[in-house]
C-alpha cells in the first residue's frame, strides 16, 4: 500500500486523530464501492457514515445538485429559493399525515436540538426522556440524552432533567425476562423510576431502530405502548429517523412499520445521500402553538437552496427507481445469506434486520453464546482485507450491514463470500487476534485513557501509528 502510506507520511501529521482511520485513501467513490489512490475496490456496506442511501454518485443526484450549485449556493436565513419551497413539499408528501410543516437543517445533532426548543417550548417543560443506548448526536444537549457519554468530562456536567428508559434489547433482557411473556417490563420499570418526574417531560426521544446502542429493534407493541405513555404524561414522542428514514427499511420513514405516528419527526443521515442534511417536521397545531408563544430560529444554514435539492433529488430517485421495494427485496435476500452462514459458522448468531438495515454478532463457544468483542477488530480488518467494509456497534458489537439502497445481489453475494472465508479462519484459529487482544473498548476497555484513546490503542494499526512512528524515527 505505498501509495497510500506515502499519503499518510506526507500530510498524516496534520490530522488530528479523532477516528481509527484506514490505510486507504479515498481517491473517488462510485455505486456501492469506494476506490482508494491504488485503485482498489472496497464494498461500502456502512453506506458512508450511513448516509449514501443511493449510493456513491449516483448520476440524477449528482446533476441535481450541480444544476441548483449554478444557482444558489447559499441565500442567508432571510430568503427561500424556488427549489427550497418545492422540496418543503417534497418532504411534505411522504411525512405521516399531520405533520407538515418541515424546516431543513445540516446535521442530526441540528434537528434533534431544534425538535428539543419546540418541545419545551410547546409543553412549557424542561426535562427529556431516552432510550439509555441510544444516540441522538455530538451536541451537549443530545449527548446528554443516552447513557453513552457517561464518563466524558467533555460531555459534563449533563443538562439537569435527561431522564433515560431501558433499551428494549429483548435477546439480552436485562432484567433476564422473555418477551413476550415479560409484558415489556423494561418500560414499565422505567416508567416507575421516572416516576412523578415524569410531569416534567417535554419530550421523549427514540430511534425506531437503536443503530450505535446495539442494532436494537424495539417490538411494534413496545412502541405503540410506549407511544400512550408519552400521550399520558403530556409529553411529545419524538422520533429520529436518520439512519431508518428515506426508504431503508422498506417504507418512507420506519414509523410507518412500527404503528406509530410522532408528535415531531426528525430526518438527516440518509435525506442528503451524503450531502449535510436534516430536518425536522411538526404539525400545523404544534407551529402555530409555538409561533403564538414567539418561536424563533437562526442559523446559518437553514434551508438552505442545495440541501433542499438533495433531499428533493433523494426522494425523486427513491421512488423512481422503486428503491424502498428494493431494500425490502435485497433486505430480504441478504438475511437468507446471513442464516445460511449461520447455519455453517458456530461463531456467527444472532441474526437481524428490517429492510437494509441489517446486524449480526460474532459469538463465542461458550455456554451462554457470549458476544466476542475481541475479535470484532480482527473479523472487520481482514472484512477489509477481502475488499467488503462494516462497522460495529458500540454495545455488545453487533456488525452492522446498512448499505445503500441499489445495492445489488452480485455485490451482496460478494460480501457473503468475504463474510464465509472470514468465520472459516476464526474456527480454524488462523485469523490472529493478538494485536487487539483487549475486549470492546467503548464499554469495557482496560488502557489507561479516555475511551476514545482506548479505541485508538486498540484498533489503530493502520497508517497513523505507520506514519507517526516512522516520523519520530526520521527526527
Amino acid at each position: 500500500m505505498t501509495k497510500n502510506l506515502d499519503l499518510w507520511a506526507a500530510h498524516g501529521s496534520h490530522v488530528i486523530p479523532v477516528m481509527p482511520f484506514m490505510d486507504s485513501v479515498l481517491a473517488r467513490c462510485e455505486g456501492s464501492w469506494l476506490i482508494d489512490v491504488e485503485g482498489r475496490r472496497i464494498l461500502d456496506l456502512a453506506a458512508g457514515q450511513f448516509c449514501t442511501i443511493l449510493g456513491h454518485g449516483h448520476p440524477r443526484f449528482v446533476e441535481a445538485l450541480q444544476a441548483e450549485v449554478k444557482n444558489n449556493l447559499h441565500t442567508g436565513s432571510q430568503y427561500l429559493t424556488e427549489c427550497t419551497l418545492k422540496a418543503l413539499s417534497d418532504v411534505a408528501e411522504i411525512t405521516p399525515s399531520h405533520l407538515k410543516k418541515i424546516i431543513l437543517l445540516s446535521t442530526g445533532s441540528e434537528a434533534n436540538e431544534f425538535a428539543l426548543r419546540v418541545a419545551k417550548l410547546y409543553t412549557g417543560r424542561t426535562s427529556t426522556a431516552a432510550f439509555d443506548r441510544g444516540y441522538y448526536g455530538i451536541s451537549l444537549a443530545t449527548r446528554a440524552l443516552s447513557s453513552i457519554s457517561d464518563g466524558h468530562v467533555e460531555f459534563s456536567p449533563k443538562p439537569q432533567g435527561s431522564m433515560q428508559l431501558i433499551a428494549p434489547s429483548c435477546a439480552r433482557c436485562p432484567l433476564r425476562l422473555q418477551y413476550p411473556s415479560c409484558d415489556h417490563a423494561c418500560l414499565s420499570l422505567s416508567t416507575r423510576l421516572i416516576g412523578d418526574n415524569a410531569d416534567n417531560i417535554a419530550a421523549v426521544f427514540v430511534e425506531p431502530i437503536v443503530s450505535a446502542g446495539g442494532m436494537i429493534y424495539p417490538t411494534r407493541e413496545y412502541m405503540q405502548t410506549l407511544r400512550r405513555w408519552t400521550t399520558d404524561i403530556g409529553a411529545l414522542l419524538i422520533v429520529d429517523e436518520a439512519q431508518t428514514g428515506f426508504g431503508r427499511c422498506g417504507t418512507w420513514f420506519d414509523c410507518e412499520n412500527l404503528g406509530i405516528e410522532p408528535d415531531i419527526l426528525v430526518f438527516s443521515k440518509t435525506s442528503g445521500n451524503g450531502y449535510p442534511s436534516s430536518g425536522v417536521a411538526i404539525s400545523e397545531r404544534i407551529c402555530e402553538r409555538i409561533l403564538d408563544i414567539g418561536f424563533s430560529h437562526l442559523s446559518s444554514h437553514q434551508n438552505d437552496s442545495l440541501t433542499a435539492a438533495a433531499v428533493s433529488a433523494v426522494i425523486r430517485i427513491v421512488r423512481d427507481e422503486g428503491l424502498r421495494e428494493l431494500a425490502r427485496d435485497n433486505g430480504a435476500y441478504f438475511l437468507e445469506k446471513l442464516r445460511g452462514l449461520e447455519s455453517r459458522h458456530r461463531n456467527l448468531g444472532a441474526v437481524r434486520g428490517r429492510g437494509l438495515m441489517i446486524a449480526f454478532e460474532l459469538l463465542r463457544d461458550d455456554e451462554h453464546r457470549s458476544p466476542w468483542t475481541e475479535m470484532l477488530t480482527p473479523f472487520v480488518l481482514a472484512c477489509h482485507a477481502r475488499g467488503v467494509h462494516v462497522t460495529y456497534t458500540y454495545y455488545e458489537g453487533a456488525v452492522r450491514i446498512i448499505p445503500p439502497l441499489n445495492i445489488t445481489r452480485e455485490e451482496i453475494d460478494f460480501a457473503i463470500d468475504a463474510f464465509d472465508k472470514t468465520l472459516a479462519e476464526i474456527e480454524s484459529g488462523t485469523l490472529d487476534a493478538k494485536p487487539h487482544a483487549q475486549t470492546n473498548p467503548v464499554i469495557r476497555g482496560t488502557l489507561e485513557r479516555s475511551r476514545l484513546r482506548r479505541a485508538l490503542n486498540r484498533m489503530w494499526e493502520t497508517s497513523p501509528k505507520y506514519w507517526m512512528s516512522k516520523l519520530k524515527n526520521s527526527s
